[in-house]
């Protein structure tokens, strides 16, 4: 799971990349809300989970961490959509972003309870 993780904070981080290009060229800060979340959920926050992936092999085999790991990456791409959808006016877009964050926080509950019951 450590180099799974690793590769998708990988293409997260070009994403917050090509955010940032998109909104310095097109002067249009509204969407720098999602690419923050691009690069705090998804390059730092899995980056970071990958590393500790790599260094605990023990966490990384275990249904938790599988589970997590889809988890995080459905929920995130579900909460970037709402964000914009939300950026631009879309009466729906509020229900996915609740979507996305009750996701991300069970996703993030499950590998805390990884951590803690797998590191000793």
């Amino acid at each position: 799971m450590g180099k799974q993780c690793l590769k998708i904070a990988a293409v997260y981080f070009a994403l917050g990349v090509l955010f940032s290009l998109i909104i310095g060229v097109s002067g249009n800060y509204s969407l720098s809300p999602i690419q923050s979340h691009i690069h705090l959920l998804g390059w730092t926050t899995l980056g970071i989970i990958g590393l500790i992936y790599v260094t605990f092999p023990a966490l990384s085999v275990t249904i938790l961490a599988r589970i997590h790991f889809w988890i995080h990456n459905i929920s995130l791409p579900v909460l970037i959509l709402g964000i914009i959808g939300k950026n631009y006016a879309i009466a729906e877009a509020g229900v996915w972003v609740v979507i996305g964050w009750v996701l991300l926080a069970a996703g993030i509950m499950l590998f805390m309870v990884n951590v803690w019951d797998r590191l000793r």
